[in-house]
């Protein structure tokens, strides 16, 4: 970072060559209104450190992707200065999840920068001209932040990755700056401040802090190393030829003396919690008056052995899991077209006889290629939940034990499905008899157009004869996307899911979603069975309906709507049908002759 110097003329030369900003990034939140967001909305937060006030006139905040090129800026609107010790907050984009942020000195919510909640990079620059590359040169920017797999940052290393409730919080209340982010920094709990926040008078006082790995970070338990990094300010760190050095205990052990701001590397470790306390000592290794020092606590978990699927769905959430017994794969998402992996996330659904479960693989875990019916054992994961569903995210490789298992999908109606969701999740189920009758949204059914086609992440309302229910068309790769919605009754093989929304309180929807075009068996015969079968008028406007076939024998004739509800249900030997009193729209007409069955829709005027 570079220290801003006032004198008019040299302002620009002179940014080049200084290592120091007066004016820097304190605070950086990606995570506003994401699902469990602790605020609405993310936000960059400025801070002067120095001593003067700083005209941030035709400045700018500017935010790329994590390996991005393509910088988006924000100009500080003319007049903008910076008190020294006070606070900048700059509001950007976000949704109604999460607490309100203070009141923003700049909102740019109309047309805003959307940070990513994990990795990306910030930078503030002193023009409104937006900066390009994967990585800066200094002397480009005034400060740069980079988090989680940032290409661009400042030091060795960028800052830890963020989440929904953390954020990039530099250290002494934005006071600390070693041009180094991975000290300057931690991931912490958003404290956003703005202009009206009490001054924070930057101390000279020697500070020392443990930067990563942050206080009570659980780490799974194949880890054996662990690198801790240390942030000291109005010190220096030497041997014999600085202010003093650090001294350092593991566990309680022995003192460590260090004499550089290295990071610590731990190597060894068992599974269970261990405490690294670090201390400024003068150069005749006494501790300083008032004694600096920092302690910094983290866990290597412990792994509980399941031998079912059942076992595993009753753990504890955020634990750590290796299933023992074999697990058939039922699905594995393959990316296709223009779907890549990472959309994927290289999910494969897994069951046992007792239930099934998804493995999430977004960081791609699991290298060896895997098919339908090809099995696997003592699988290691963490297991989470994500908007409702279980799911485990894998610590290793795993190998095919055996291959063409055979897969039974569970037959049940949308009843069960409705009732106990979470007893059929992620496990192979299969529906009879069911019609598709239009997309649903908010609880509102719209009617299927002639020739519609599946679109990707769309509700669609189901009915088999007795409930409605929720089929999604949840993996964009399927290949029955953009294939014609059927308008009969099929019977249909799907995976159990489900979905919790954000909403307060949150609403759980039962859903099932297709494989592919295999799952769905058309009953070809729906509309001759019956021999000669006719319905007409189509659309009916006069109030009646014609059935018709060549035997005429007596029928059992329903007509449902496109909720799901049978209006009209009647057995006759007659060839009309009195609908005068139906509502405008689309109905199912299911009609039963002689033990055959034929469905039909149409359309009342």
């Amino acid at each position: 970072m570079k220290k801003i110097y006032f004198f008019t003329s040299m302002l620009f030369v002179l940014i080049g060559f200084t290592s120091n900003a007066q004016v820097v990034i304190s605070q950086v939140y990606g995570g506003g209104g994401n699902t469990g967001a602790q605020y609405t909305h993310d936000f960059v937060e400025l801070f002067n450190r120095g001593t003067a006030s700083v005209d941030v006139s035709g400045w700018s905040v500017q935010y790329a992707s994590t390996a991005g090129t393509s910088w988006a800026a924000h100009a500080i609107p003319a007049g903008t200065s910076i008190a020294p010790g006070k606070y900048y907050l700059i509001k950007l984009a976000g949704s109604t999840v999460g607490v309100a942020l203070p009141a923003p000195d700049l909102d740019v919510t109309a047309t805003p920068i959307n940070l990513s909640g994990t990795n990306g990079k910030v930078a503030l620059v002193n023009t409104a001209t937006p900066l390009a590359g994967a990585t800066l040169t200094a002397g480009t920017y005034i400060d740069l932040v980079g988090y989680g797999t940032a290409s661009a940052y400042e030091g060795s290393a960028g800052v830890a990755a963020l989440s929904n409730t953390t954020a990039a919080l530099r250290l002494n209340g934005g006071c600390t700056d070693n041009n180094a982010n991975n000290t300057d920094f931690i991931a912490g709990a958003p404290t956003p401040r703005n202009s009206s926040t009490a001054a924070s008078v930057c101390s000279t006082a020697p500070t020392v802090a443990i930067t990563s790995p942050v206080n009570a970070t659980i780490y799974n338990p194949l880890t054996t190393s662990v690198t801790v990094n240390v942030s000291v300010s109005n010190f220096t760190v030497a041997n014999g030829t600085g202010t003093g050095h650090i001294h350092y205990t593991v566990d309680g052990g022995a003192v460590v003396e260090k004499y550089d701001t290295a990071p610590i590397v731990l190597n060894g470790l068992a599974v269970g919690s261990h405490t690294i306390v670090v201390s400024l000592v003068d150069n005749n290794h006494a501790s300083l008056s008032p004694v600096t020092s920092a302690t910094t606590q983290f866990t290597i978990a412990a792994s509980t052995n399941v031998s079912t699927i059942a076992a595993l769905r009753a753990g504890t959430l955020n634990g750590y899991y290796t299933l023992t017994g074999n697990a058939v794969v039922s699905h594995v998402r393959t990316p296709a077209g223009t779907v890549t992996v990472s959309t994927t996330r290289n999910q494969k659904f897994i069951q046992d006889a007792t239930g099934g479960i998804l493995i999430d693989d977004s960081a791609g875990k699991i290298t060896t290629p895997f098919a339908i019916g090809d099995s696997m054992n003592n699988v290691s994961g963490q297991l989470i939940d994500f908007n409702g569903i279980l799911e485990l995210v894998p610590l290793q490789n795993q190998t095919v034990v055996s291959s063409g298992n055979a897969l039974t999908a569970q037959n049940i109606t949308i009843a069960a499905l409705n009732a106990n969701v979470n007893n059929y999740e992620s496990e192979l189920i299969s529906f009879n008899n069911i019609t598709i009758t239009g997309t649903v949204s908010a609880g509102v059914v719209t009617p299927l157009t002639a020739g519609q086609v599946f679109a990707t992440s769309t509700n669609y309302n189901v009915f088999d004869g007795t409930t409605n229910g929720v089929l999604r068309s949840g993996f964009a790769e399927a290949n029955y996307i953009g294939t014609t919605i059927p308008t009969g009754t099929f019977n249909i093989t799907a995976l159990g899911y489900d979905n919790v929304s954000s909403a307060t309180p949150p609403v759980l929807t039962p859903q099932f979603i297709p494989r592919n075009l295999a799952d769905f068996t058309i009953l070809q015969t729906q509309t001759n069975e019956i021999a000669g079968l006719k319905v007409y008028p189509n659309p009916v406007s006069n109030g009646v309906l014609h059935v018709e076939s060549n035997l005429n024998l007596e029928k059992t004739i329903s007509l449902i709507d496109v909720l799901g509800k049978e209006v009209i249900k009647t057995t006759t030997s007659n060839t009309t049908i009195n609908i005068a009193n139906l509502n405008s729209g689309v109905y199912i007409v299911k009609i039963n002759e002689g033990g055959k069955t034929a469905t039909k829709k149409v359309v009342v005027k």
